[in-house]
């Protein structure tokens, strides 16, 4: 018999085939066991390496012994005539057909998991589905993903020690990044696949919420200077496996293996990108392994927007750059840090917004010398240029910075900003829709365009922009909060109260702190009386001044004023205190001593928080011309003409804008137009703040009938709240011109 014909009586191929697939079988048991119960990286190695090792010895064991009825014997001792390999091997043929259907079934299996009925779309309410026919910014997510769509899901952390998160999220947002620059795939932002963390949703009803046809997962384990990275590529509609790969090597590694699956995931995908060869990615930027995960940390605290966290990041990112100066990145990085950690009313940090503008421009000039096409560092300087004044460099720079990536969330939301200040809403609203089809889980950008589309003057749309991202959330807190804002918005504030209370304290913030101090102070409560507290003194200080407790005010705007007095908004709260508590003279030795009376000076530093109001021209108009200045009385009246003009021109028909302009033309001695924008105001809000029409512009008109018609009905609306909230009725006094100085 020849040697083949041998080895096929002796059963040596079917071993070799049972064998191997109960090999592949058991490395499969390894991996999941080894992330499962966190056993050493190496686990699943020795399990293959011994495999390896004992398949020769099973073929040698195969070709030499037989299992005979008396047990196992050497081949050579067994006469033809006894042997019971034929019955052997049909034993055998059973196990290799079996194998190979467990084989098959692991390969097959997960596709065909993911199919069943459709999981339920979110719950979008009938406003959100009425004004989804006429703007993207509230559409139900809800409709056909493109093919050329994708989600990075956060991988998971499989580190022994589970304190590598940060690591695996960094990874995750490289691969996110490095996706986005290919102009044919439409990528979910990192707000929205983050969201998903810990959440074990099924994966049609990810694809749904984010809009996207495909999802990337994977987790990440390190050990000492050992990583194992795995990622798998899936297609919504049926849970398929596209693509999957486990990589073992040192962390130094990283960086090739962020590029080797970016470009799998292109090649996997190119069908869908209809294109001939899928895109080259771009490599990742190289550096030292402990610098890329110190960078990773302070990229990961700089996402919070948390004051101390910010600090922390900087830190971080000062050793980056002691071990690294050439790498880019850090610098753009820690100059956002400085930016965000600048007193300006839009960041949430105390660095004088002089010093901190320094020293971001310094990073982002080394960035942009290093890595001339780092779209982080463009986006920096755009918002730099914005915030001194040079609007159209700041739009160049920030569009730029979206042509680098165009899934830059703060690229895009800092240009939507930048277009607000210049009076552009409906372009600022058109960029904050294709920013929330990217990401519409991105807080920042859902607040922005609710205020974006009231200043507008579209208030059911805010409403429905509101009601979308509460029906995608899944967070009680949000969902409190944004109804809370659309009570609000309907002239409901004692409901928003109602709602806002429920928020455990711990779980407020500031900005929700904020807003409660401004609906207790709109129905003339002290909020302090509620244990709410605005943690910005000059808000505290102008919270006293509207309560008419002017000397506290004072005293409490100044001391703020010693201690910061270079930050922003403890100067426009330091002349709002000044304004309302008739200060004048104080208010325009500051305008000197501080602006060196140049108006442009003035409105360039003193910038408004969330960009829709104009700089503080009222209060110095007021001061001027109760002091007899009558050149810079005209002068501020201009300014102030000029800059509600540039909103109304860029489509702004807010309830706010009627009411500037309300104050302007009284101002003006123009009563009838004053009317006619305050009824517009009143009419449009349901409701005034108590102290909306004491202000001291409104003297002239105090007697006017149709004013005191306005303020009646204003203040039977505001005590019908306090009602609902079992409180007294306000006298009318407390709604007369001049009130708020009188109780001082």
């Amino acid at each position: 018999m020849s040697f083949l014909g041998e080895l096929k009586r002796r059963n040596v191929f079917r071993v070799a085939g049972v064998y191997t697939v109960v090999a592949w079988l058991l490395v499969q048991v390894a991996a999941t066991v080894e992330e499962a119960i966190a056993l050493p990286l190496w686990f699943d190695a020795v399990v293959l390496s011994f495999l390896v090792i004992v398949f020769p010895i099973a073929l040698i064991f195969a070709w030499a012994f037989e299992l005979t009825p008396d047990g196992i014997k050497r081949t050579a001792l067994v006469d033809e005539d006894e042997s019971i390999t034929a019955q052997t091997s049909s034993k055998l043929d059973v196990a290799l057909i079996i194998s190979f259907l467990l084989f098959a079934g692991a390969m097959v299996l997960p596709r065909f998991l993911g199919e069943g009925a459709p999981a339920e779309a979110p719950n979008v309410t009938a406003a959100s589905d009425a004004a989804a026919e006429e703007d993207e910014l509230v559409a139900p997510a809800v409709s056909t993903p493109p093919d050329a769509s994708i989600a990075v899901m956060p991988f998971a952390d499989l580190s022994p020690r589970g304190d590598q998160e940060y690591f695996a999220d960094g990874i995750s947002e490289e691969l996110l990044n490095v996706l986005a620059k290919v102009q044919e795939l439409k990528v979910a932002g990192r707000t929205s696949s983050f969201s998903f963390k810990g959440r074990n949703e099924d994966l049609e009803e990810i694809g749904r919420v984010l809009k996207v046809a495909h999802i990337l997962e994977g987790s990440v384990r390190s050990q000492g200077d050992r990583v194992r990275v795995t990622a798998q590529l899936i297609q919504v509609s049926d849970g398929y496996h596209l693509w999957s790969e486990t990589y073992d090597g040192n962390l130094s590694d990283i960086f090739a293996v962020q590029d080797d699956i970016a470009q799998q995931i292109l090649v996997a995908l190119k069908e869908q990108l209809v294109v001939e060869a899928a895109p080259e990615v771009a490599p990742a930027t190289r550096t030292d392994v402990t610098a890329y995960g110190l960078f990773l940390e302070a990229r990961d605290l700089i996402y919070t927007r948390d004051e101390v966290k910010l600090t922390r990041a900087k830190a971080l990112l000062d050793q980056v750059i002691s071990i690294d100066p050439e790498y880019a990145p850090s610098y753009a990085a820690r100059a956002k840090a400085y930016l965000l950690l600048s007193d300006a009313p839009s960041s949430y940090g105390t660095i004088p917004v002089q010093e901190a503008s320094d020293k971001a421009e310094s990073d982002v000039a080394m960035a942009l010398e290093l890595a001339p096409k780092l779209a982080d560092a463009h986006a920096v300087r755009g918002m730099l240029s914005n915030d001194i004044g040079n609007p159209d460099f700041a739009l160049a720079s920030l569009r730029r910075a979206l042509e680098l990536n165009p899934n830059s969330l703060d690229a895009r939301n800092w240009l939507a900003l930048s277009l607000t200040d210049n009076g552009l809403f409906r372009e600022a609203l058109d960029e904050l829709a294709v920013l929330i089809d990217i990401d519409p889980l991105y807080p920042p950008a859902v607040n922005n365009a609710m205020i974006y589309s009231e200043e507008l003057g579209d208030y059911e749309q805010a409403v429905a922009i509101g009601e979308r991202f509460i029906a995608l959330s899944n967070d009680p807190i949000v969902e409190l909060d944004y109804r809370a804002r659309i009570a609000t918005s309907q002239g409901r504030p004692a409901d928003a109260l109602k709602l806002v209370n429920q928020i455990p304290i711990v779980d407020r913030g500031r900005p929700i702190s904020q807003r409660m101090v401004f609906r207790y102070i709109a129905l003339g409560e002290d909020p302090l009386q509620y244990g709410v507290e605005d943690a910005n003194p000059g808000y505290r200080a102008l919270t006293r001044a509207l309560l008419g407790e002017s000397q506290k005010a004072l005293l409490l705007v100044e001391e703020a004023l010693r201690e910061s007095p270079g930050q922003v908004s403890v100067q426009l709260r330091y002349i709002d205190v000044l304004d309302i508590t008739q200060s004048y003279e104080q208010l325009l030795t500051y305008f000197e001593s501080q602006f060196l009376g140049d108006l442009n000076l003035y409105a360039t530093r003193l910038r408004s928080s969330n960009m829709t109001d104009s700089p503080p021209f009222r209060q110095l108009a007021l001061a001027a011309r109760a002091t007899g200045n009558e050149s810079l009385y005209e002068g501020a009246m201009q300014r102030w003409r000029e800059s509600i003009d540039v909103f109304r021109a860029g489509g702004s028909a807010s309830r706010g804008r009627d009411l500037d302009d309300a104050r302007y033309w009284a101002m003006r001695d123009a009563q009838d137009l004053a009317l006619e924008f305050l009824e517009a105001a009143f009419t449009s809000s349901r409701i005034l703040g108590v102290y909306a029409l004491t202000d001291w512009v409104f003297a002239s008109m105090r007697e006017n009938p149709s004013f005191v018609a306005i303020r009646n009905a204003n203040a039977a609306r505001i005590n019908e709240q306090r009602a609902q909230l079992d409180l007294e009725p306000l006298p009318a006094e407390v709604f007369v011109v001049g009130s708020v100085t009188a109780a001082g």
